[in-house]
């Protein structure tokens, strides 16, 4: 046993106390560059970089002092301890690399926010973060393994055998894990769209899209969880991107007013132009359409650019509101379901 005064133990403890001091100014160094960057009004780069590795950043320097706390520890190598020290490197090595792309895959939007909006658009971030997690995943196995002193080839091999036998065990699976990749590579719907299914009672807002199923509220507040295969054969209407919705509304008015429809028509198309959710450049119009039993029904047909529901809802009434203003301006009335009396008694429509 070695003394504790010994002039060995009393270098190693100098170079312990600076090796602690140096550990503990870069951990809370790391901690007031986070909190400054999480105050900052706008985030750089290098601040927004701080932000997502501050996790792995905050450990890595106690994993350091651990290391070279038992590199430098006097008389270690004669333990088995020192034995196990080039493992433990090893797997630091391959495990805080791993932590560190994985920790950016969790706030991949967060990063391609802050290389402008020309990427965020063209690539998706949840295809990006799952396919690097995938990676990642295999990657570090493998490593872990060869680390541990099994044969790469033979693990492949392996894998290969057992890929297949999963393969037949979980078609299920696989069919709406591929479901899931060609949704966050077609991108026909993102998260927080509202997509409505023809095919099925699928209806609501896109919650979260996951390798597996797909998550939609529906307009009830219901969450429905669908498989992801299911897309692959259905139709699917997006009706967050619409350029614009179309109105088309029936009017009728009475016989009586006849001759007043062509002014009356005229000067609806007019003014519903200059509406300012009418999209002008969609086709348009306000004409009489048919001779009705008690009525002359006229149609009025405009796109809204509004496409939020209660945005076009409220576009479509100050244009119905705008045609009964017009009706009335020019002395016209809307029609109504009459009857009328004959002189012999008889009741027609």
């Amino acid at each position: 046993m070695i003394p504790i005064m010994n002039p060995e133990f009393i270098s190693f403890y100098s170079h312990l106390i600076i090796a602690f001091l140096l550990s503990g100014t870069s951990f809370y160094g790391i901690k007031w560059l986070a909190h400054c960057e999480q105050k900052g009004p706008e985030r750089v780069f290098w601040g927004l970089a701080i932000n997502i590795l501050h996790r792995p950043l905050l450990t890595l320097p106690w994993v350091l002092f651990i290391l070279y706390s038992a590199h430098y520890w006097p008389g270690l190598e004669r333990s088995g301890v020192n034995e196990t020290l080039p493992l433990i490197q090893k797997l630091i090595l391959i495990i805080y690399p791993a932590w560190f792309i994985w920790e950016i895959s969790l706030n991949m939007a967060e990063v391609l926010d802050s290389m402008g909006e020309r990427w965020r658009e063209r690539l998706s971030p949840s295809v990006i973060a799952r396919s690097v997690q995938l990676i990642i995943v295999i990657s570090t196995l493998l490593s872990l393994a060869q680390a541990f002193g099994y044969s790469l080839s033979t693990l492949l091999a392996f894998g290969g055998i057992g890929g297949i036998i999963l393969g037949l065990a979980a078609k299920d699976w696989l069919a709406n894990f591929f479901g899931g990749l060609m949704l966050m590579l077609d991108r026909p719907f993102t998260e927080g769209d509202w997509i409505r299914s023809p095919d099925r009672s699928i209806e609501g807002h896109i919650e979260k899209v996951g390798w597996r199923l797909t998550k939609i509220r529906t307009f009830d507040r219901r969450p429905i969880y669908v498989p992801n295969s299911l897309f692959t054969g259905i139709v699917v209407e997006n009706a967050t991107r619409m350029k614009n919705r179309r109105m088309i509304e029936n009017f009728a008015l009475r016989y009586e007013d006849i001759e007043k429809i062509p002014r009356i028509l005229s000067r609806i198309d007019d003014l519903v132009q200059q509406v300012p959710e009418v999209d002008s450049r969609e086709p348009h119009y306000a004409v009489f359409i048919r001779y009705d039993d008690s009525a002359l029904l006229c149609q009025v047909r405009v796109h809204i650019t509004r496409t939020d529901r209660v945005g076009f809802l409220k576009a479509q009434e100050s244009i119905l509101l705008l045609i009964a203003a017009v009706v009335n301006e020019e002395g016209a009335l809307f029609a109504y379901p009459t009857r009328r009396i004959l002189s012999d008694g008889s009741i027609t429509q």
